[in-house]
């Protein structure tokens, strides 16, 4: 199984910190590069994202174990042909003193996961993340999620 076309080409033209980004999900936009390379890098920021793929992925496994199996597979082949792309933006915009390099492993991890989730999810109808839908659509709007408070995103 591989990742669907669609999922590729949206997330590897993602720009991230453009302006006029304008979201209905609750955020709060984070105003100093320090403060958000702090949340991102975060165990709590770490752990509340891997709780929520820890809550998809068993759903998957108990309720839709044939597609549970293709999850590494999925991971494989996000890394080869998403991966690259977005890790090229992401060192162009450390160039840029946007981000920190400090914040690229969670933001690869978090696109992995996208991938794999949206993948799935349009295999088997029943798979649903609000979390990860929320995930993706900010990073489309050009947002980084760097941390989750009080019911609200925090973004770069």
């Amino acid at each position: 199984m591989k990742i669907i076309s669609e999922v590729v080409d949206n997330l590897t033209s993602i720009k991230l910190l453009v302006n006029s980004r304008k979201t209905n999900i609750p955020i709060i936009e984070l105003d100093k590069l320090s403060i958000a390379e702090k949340n991102i890098t975060s165990l709590k920021w770490e752990n509340f994202v891997l709780e929520q793929r820890g809550d998809l992925t068993a759903y998957l496994l108990k309720n839709e174990r044939e597609i549970f199996k293709k999850w590494n597979e999925l991971s494989r082949d996000a890394k080869e042909r998403i991966i690259p792309i977005v890790t090229k933006q992401l060192f162009a915009l450390v160039e840029e003193k946007k981000i920190f390099e400090s914040m690229i492993p969670q933001i690869r991890f978090d696109i992995i996961n996208i991938s794999i989730y949206l993948t799935l999810k349009n295999e088997c109808l029943n798979v649903n993340s609000p979390f990860f839908d929320d995930l993706y659509t900010l990073y489309r709007l050009g947002y980084i999620p760097c941390g989750y408070a009080k019911g609200k995103y925090k973004v770069l």
